[in-house]
This record gives C-alpha cells, structure tokens and sequence, in this order.
C-alpha cells in the first residue's frame, strides 16, 4: 500500500519535527491529504500536507514541504526514484521503475491473496442492509442498497475486519397490518364474494397470490378482524420466506442473521432502553405522551416516543434495535444502508445514540433513488398500485453481473437512471462486458501452446521498458490502497470504475506490446497479463460478478 505507506512516513517526519502538533494530527489527516495523480508529469503520488500545515502552523508551506522532503528516510527512497515541491506547496512522488517491476512478482506469487489486509484487527462490524418492509416483493430500489451492502461486506471482510451482514424484518406495524387485511380481501372477491377494496390496499398482482394460495377453510366475510392476526402470520411468513430465496438464490446475498423487530419487544429490549431513558433524564411529558430531549444532542426536535394513547411510536424501535447493537451484541461499528425516504431519520438516529452513550462507531448511508429507463423513456413504477419491476425480473432480464455491476457504479448519494438497453448490450459499449472481456482475453492469451512450455533458464529479475507496461503496473499497485481506502469511506462505486480502467490499460498495452513474437516469449509481459488477470478477478468477485474465462 504505497498511499498509506507514504502517509507514514509523513506522519514519522512530521511528528519529529513538530511535536507540539502530535494530538493535532490524526492517522486519518495524513492518509487524507495523500492521493494518486491522474496526470504522471505531476508524479505518481501527491500530498498536500504541507498546504494543510500551514493553515495550522501559520508557516509558508513550501518551507514546511522542503523540511518534510529533506527528511524522508533513505530506506523509504528506494521505493521513489524523484521527490519534488511544486507551488503553492504540493509534494509529489515519482515512483522507482524497478520496485514497480518487483511488484508484479509480489502479485503473482500472492494472487487471491493480493489487495488483502489486517488493518481491521478483528474489529467487530455490522452492515445492515436492505431491510425493506416484508410488504412485498424487493423492487428495483432496493437493488442499489442490497449490492452496496454486499460489496461493501466483503471489502470489509478483506481488510480484516470480522463482519456480520443482517437483514431487520419489520415485522409490526400498520403496513402487516395492511398487507394482511389486503390478502383477506382478495380472497374472500376470489370465493365470489363482492368486497370492497379501498386504494389504500396494496395494488399488485403478488396479493391476489397470496391470497389464491391460502387455506382459511370455511369462514364468512363477518370473521374478516377475526382472522386478521392469524392471516397476519401466515402473509408474514411467505413474504419473508420469498425475500430470503431472493436474496440467497438470484441475488447471490448471504446474510448472517434475519433480525426481527418482534423480539425486540418480546426480549425485552424496548424495556431496557426505556429505564435507561429514565435513568439519564432524557425523558418528558407533554401532551399525555412521553418525548425524548433529542434536540440538545444534535436533533432539529425532540421526539415522541410514547403517544398519548400508550402506544410506542416507531421510533423505540430504532432505538432499541441500536441498542440491541452497540450494547448487547457489542459492534464496534455498525453501517446501515437506508433508501432516500430513512434521510430525515439520521440525525435523531445519531442524536439519541450520542445522548444515551451507546459505545461504538454508527454510520448511516442513504441510497438514493433509482429510475428505470428503457428506450429512452421513464418506465414509471408505484408499490402501492402494483406497477413496478421486482429486482427478481431485472435481474431475470440482464443477468445479475450486469445488475450488481451498473447499481455499484453509481455513487450512493446520487440519483441514477438504470440503462436497460445499455443493459442488455453484448458488446464493449456495457462496462461489464468490456471488463469481464478484458478477464477472458487474458485467460486465451495464458493457455497459448508456447507459455506451455517449460523454460530453460528460471527468470531472476522482471524487466518493463515500455510506457503502457509501467501505466498497467501502477493501475494493479492502486489496488490494495482503493481497497483500504474504501473500507474506510464506503465509496464502493470506485471498484467498478477502476476495473473499467484496468480492462482499458491492458488493451492499450496488449495493442503495444507483444507477448509472444515469433515463438518468443516475452516472460515478463506473461508475469504481467498474469498479475493484470489476478487483481481483475479479485476485483469482479470483490463485486460478487464472474470472471469469464471465454466469451
């Protein structure tokens, strides 16, 4: 990880020289301030640490860069060939074309392993994800969030971190209330029966299933609150069985643990939470109901908690679930994946966890919406009224590599527009395709007659000459620094966007380079088409999408 590498050493030099800045100056603020360039003329590896120095050390920040540069260790040194300070205060890095070339063999000898790392330390991870209302089938949206969560799962995992991944079934409410008074209505129109339907029901073709597939034996239209709660389970029950065959079959999801909301009130937990609100004075009355002073944590408001009625609001659920979390199950980080319509809920989320001092690191990501569009056209879609495409028929529709891989190229906080003709094209116009193109290609060129053959001489040293080969070699060194990097600030879409880049340099470097001239065998180019293979593969499975090895 030359990025991280770099960063600290910053740290080692900065520390020495100025010690009165040591509690100033975080791991964080020196990774930060280091990022590959993308033009080479300004080196391979800058920093702006010396511009951020200056604003707390009021000092010209090209000193401040001269000093740091002057004191880089010779043994660091070996890895760069050329330090230099530019203005107003960058330094950048070129690095040594002989390490770069070393790094091939390390990737090649490490293969699978490459881009792994232990800088997690066992640390304790949940990422919560999907968890959409068992209301009815999972539906284009929830695409996004599932495969973020996915993805970002196992580069978790990859960096050491031990991550558990958990579906919440919000089992209670009005919504289950609704779906099964909907399926009760249905069924009784199917016995022939004229039964309103009021809109309010939910509209689509999967409750007149529900309802086709039920076996309620002879009850009258009288029983209809009667047999609710009973109908209640039974609904329940297929939804979250089809959920869970979704995502473990066609979305290729496993998730550690199904969360019910239930238990948090039949184990207690709402209890808890609720004695220890009264413990830490954080609770009110007004109104007839009990409100939580979430506002002098950060909250716009407070919040009610308890209605007048007696009747806990949605929000000791929230509360308790985190609870359940950081103190019982003792995360020490939790991620949560909302979709667009959770963005009001952040901040009393983040309120009451700092006001009720829940232990732990919680983060909370809000995936936007997502647009289907197919000829150019917006195919409009409404859960309630039943014209909407399940995830299940995209994916049915353009493959699930082509699914995971357009919903990760869009980072979370934007709006995406879901190409389907794009989609569904067979050629390097879809990012997918070029990518997973780029893998079989590799797989043709290694089982060529002449790399079969055994070499006479073993090969001591790899040897690049060429500008393509040094501009694929650093692409492939990028790759345990992206990986760090977005364990840290969960931008899963830069893994798409730097495979759709590696494909690109190997072909610009296969189109320049030959590999086998005349029967001859250039064995470095083969150690690099081969090394370019391993962390293309690494990165399509990181994204849970194959490596064809022919197309």
């Amino acid at each position: 990880m030359i990025k991280e590498e770099i960063a600290k050493q910053l740290k080692r030099v900065c520390l020495e020289q100025w010690p009165e800045l040591k509690d100033k100056l975080s791991d964080d603020f020196f990774i930060k301030s280091v990022d590959y360039t993308k033009d080479d003329k300004f080196g391979d590896v800058s920093t702006t640490v010396a511009m951020q120095l200056s604003k707390k050390m009021s000092q010209n920040p090209l000193e401040l860069a001269d000093a740091i540069t002057n004191n880089l260790s010779q043994n660091f040194k070996k890895k760069i060939v050329r330090v230099e300070v530019v203005v107003p205060g960058f330094i950048n890095f070129y690095l040594s074309k002989a390490w770069l070339g070393s790094q091939v063999g390390m990737i090649t000898e490490l293969d699978r392993s490459y881009g792994k790392a232990d800088k997690g330390q066992k640390e304790k991870v949940q990422v919560e994800f999907i968890s959409a209302n068992p209301t009815g089938p999972l539906h284009l949206g929830n695409g996004r969030g599932a495969f973020m969560g996915d993805t970002l799962a196992n580069i978790l995992s990859s960096q050491g971190y031990k991550v558990q991944r958990e579906y919440l079934i919000n089992d209670i409410g009005n919504q289950v209330e609704l779906l099964a008074e909907s399926v009760i209505r249905r069924y009784f129109q199917n016995q022939g029966l004229k039964v309103d339907y009021p809109e309010r029901c939910y509209q689509g073709k999967y409750v007149t299933v529900l309802a086709r597939d039920m076996k309620l034996g002879d009850v009258k239209l009288r029983d209809i609150n009667r047999i609710k709660k009973r109908i209640r389970q039974k609904v329940l029950k297929l939804m979250v069985a089809e959920i869970q065959k979704l995502t473990q079959e066609k979305l290729n999801i496993k998730y550690h643990k199904w969360f019910y909301e239930s238990d948090l009130y039949s184990k207690g937990t709402t209890k808890e939470v609720m004695t220890s609100l009264q413990q830490k004075d954080l609770l009110y009355k007004k109104d007839g109901a009990k409100w939580v002073k979430t506002s002098e944590y950060g909250d716009e408001k407070d919040r009610v908690i308890v209605k007048a009625n007696r009747e806990y609001t949605y929000f000791i659920s929230d509360i308790a679930y985190h609870w359940d979390k950081f103190v019982n199950r003792k995360f020490d980080r939790v991620v949560n994946i909302w979709g667009a319509d959770h963005q009001g809920h952040v901040i009393r989320m983040q309120s009451i966890k700092k006001a009720m001092e829940m232990p732990g690191d919680l983060d909370i990501i809000i995936v936007q919406l997502v647009r289907l569009i197919s000829q150019k056209q917006e195919v409009k879609m409404s859960k309630r009224s039943g014209t909407f495409v399940t995830l299940e028929e995209l994916v049915s529709d353009v493959g699930l590599d082509v699914a995971r891989f357009f919903f990760l190229m869009r980072a979370a906080d934007t709006h995406m527009d879901f190409d389907l003709d794009l989609a569904k094209e067979k050629s390097e116009k879809n990012p997918v395709y070029y990518v997973q193109y780029a893998h079989a290609r590799i797989c043709s060129i290694i089982k060529q007659p002449e790399l079969k053959k055994k070499q006479k001489k073993p090969i001591t040293r790899l040897i690049y000459d060429h500008r393509s080969e040094y501009e694929l070699i650093k692409e492939l060194v990028r790759y345990p620094d992206l990986l760090s990097d977005i364990s840290q600030t969960y931008e899963v879409h830069r893994l798409p966007f730097y495979t759709i880049k590696l494909a690109e340099l190997f072909h610009n470097f296969y189109a320049q380079c030959r590999v086998i001239d005349n029967g001859d065998v250039n064995h470095s180019r083969v150690a690099l088409v081969k090394a370019t293979r391993i962390v293309l593969r690494n990165s399509l499975k990181m994204m849970g999408v194959s490596a064809p090895t022919k197309m």
